[in-house]
């Protein structure tokens, strides 16, 4: 499938197989790994929880965030990210925000707590499948991104992961 890790945020089984369907058919190589929540999204990144046996794999070269979420919305887990982007050894990952919520105050929250880009699920397959390969076509192949340190989220302090209720 390739090297390149994306990481799906994603409660919904149903909406995660529609994911993986878009990811197969838009023919760029990469792996979608996916959590269904905040806290398995931090756990994941972090390597820490269920997910510290990944301590030793890269870390994702995209983010996938769904907002409404169980246990930790995706606005949480950007308010996560956005403590930690202020550590020079973590990687920057960026992350698109896609979504059902087309609310305003979302979109500009996602946006404050640092999201590079907000996507509003089509709700026509071929829409969503066109959006899906347009944004990895983006951030995978067309954008360049930030240089990496070898380093990976699991050497974060453990202050940054606190959230505040948003």
């Amino acid at each position: 499938m390739g090297d390149r890790i994306v990481l799906l945020v994603e409660d919904d089984p149903s909406h995660e197989a529609l994911f993986r369907r878009a990811v197969e058919q838009s023919g760029i190589p990469c792996r979608l790994d996916a959590v269904h929540d905040g806290v398995e999204a931090i756990e994941y990144l972090f390597a820490t929880g269920s997910h510290e046996h990944r301590r030793h794999e890269g870390a994702p070269e995209l983010i996938l965030l769904d907002l409404r979420m169980p246990r930790m919305d995706g606005l949480q887990v950007l308010q996560v990210l956005r403590r930690v982007r202020g550590d020079p050894d973590t990687p920057h990952v960026p992350v698109v925000v896609i979504t059902s919520s087309e609310y305003d105050r979302d979109i500009a929250e996602a946006y404050r707590l640092g999201a590079q880009s907000y996507l509003c699920k089509p709700t026509d397959f071929e829409e969503f499948a066109g959006a899906v390969r347009r944004t990895l076509a983006y951030w995978l192949d067309l954008n360049r991104p930030a240089p990496r340190r070898l380093a990976t989220f699991a050497m974060v302090r453990p202050e940054c992961l606190e959230v505040d209720h948003v």
